[in-house]
């Protein structure tokens, strides 16, 4: 990620950094705070690269020059990454950061720097042998701390950081993403309501699930629209006939829960009066408005429908029960 990509992501943090960059007035510690998704780590690494860089721009790094490249690969003498995403954090990992590091600087920079990330995840033991380093830093060394929540961070190690709060990705931002991953207009629009970060975008843009629960989905409202029943019986012969007898429960999970999710984005574009380009999408919102199709008893079936997927696996009892739900509102 460069820095034009922050500035757009994530304006407020973009700006913080950039204002102690270019102002020599940089923490000691961060703490990059924020969702899944919304490019913390990408910015640690930036920033990571911005104090070594040969070339820098405007206080931010080039992410050519040898410097930059040799911390993206993470082969930089005094850089240390400590991953927690997969396995909590040691003391010893701690101990071996600190031996490092009161060591004399190898790299040309003088200065020393440590990502930890998903550092929620250290044990007590190693959480208080960092607390001890971090207490009197030394002046080159900048360590920067990565979490989903402030809440699982211990508060003694979070009031000797600068906390950074990056905030969850606009659905506009994840729609752009999505067409300049090469999704239609109507995929982007969906995608960008089903995700929660942008590597989900490449994801769903593969997936055989998301994909038949479109397809299957929008074959029966219009049945459904047209005659409820027969958009009942549309269903059950055709909409989920592969589902409920493929062995994969996993693929059957999924493809019910999207149809159930672009079910209520559906609904919401109806009554929000959403424009897309794409025919068919269009169709649809146009005979639910002709109909002046009533979506509460719709909407309730699907609610429940989710209710039941997060508690049964029993894919088969599921559908069944959905459309049992469904054939009570027909006329």
């Amino acid at each position: 990620m460069n820095r034009n990509e922050l500035k757009t992501l994530q304006p407020i943090v973009y700006q913080t950094l950039h204002n102690a960059l270019m102002n020599d007035s940089l923490s000691h510690c961060y703490l990059f705070v924020g969702p899944t998704g919304t490019a913390r780590f990408e910015t640690a690494v930036l920033l990571a690269q911005s104090l070594v860089c040969d070339n820098t721009d405007d206080g931010w790094a080039c992410q050519q020059c040898i410097q930059c490249i040799r911390i993206e690969e993470n082969n930089y003498a005094d850089y240390i990454l400590i991953d927690g995403s997969r396995e909590s954090i040691k003391a010893e990992q701690i101990l071996n950061l600190q031996y490092q590091f009161s060591q004399t600087a190898l790299e040309k920079a003088g200065r020393k720097i440590f990502i930890i990330n998903n550092c929620e995840n250290m044990t007590l033991k190693a959480a208080n042998s960092l607390l001890k380093f971090i207490e009197e830093p030394s002046n080159n060394l900048t360590g920067i701390f990565i979490t989903t929540s402030l809440d699982n961070v211990l508060p003694t190690i979070a009031s000797r950081c600068q906390i950074i709060n990056f905030h969850p990705l606009s659905k506009e931002v994840y729609y752009n993403k999505a067409m300049e991953a090469g999704l239609d207009e109507l995929n982007a629009h969906i995608v960008s309501q089903l995700i929660n970060s942008p590597e989900e975008i490449e994801i769903l843009k593969n997936s055989e699930s998301y994909q038949n629960a479109l397809f299957r989905f929008t074959e029966f409202m219009f049945e459904f629209l047209k005659d409820r029943k027969n958009g009942m019986i549309y269903l059950q012969e055709y909409g989920f006939r592969d589902v409920v007898k493929d062995s994969d429960r996993r693929r059957d999970r999924d493809t019910i829960g999207y149809f159930l999710d672009i079910a209520e984005i559906f609904v919401n574009d109806y009554f929000s009066g959403h424009v897309t380009d794409d025919e068919s999408w269009t169709a649809l919102l146009n005979m639910a408005k002709e109909k002046n199709f009533d979506f509460t008893a719709f909407l309730q079936t699907v609610s429940l429908a989710r209710d039941g997927l997060r508690r049964s696996a029993n894919v088969g009892l599921l559908t069944d029960q959905m459309l049992y739900r469904m054939m009570g509102g027909a006329s």
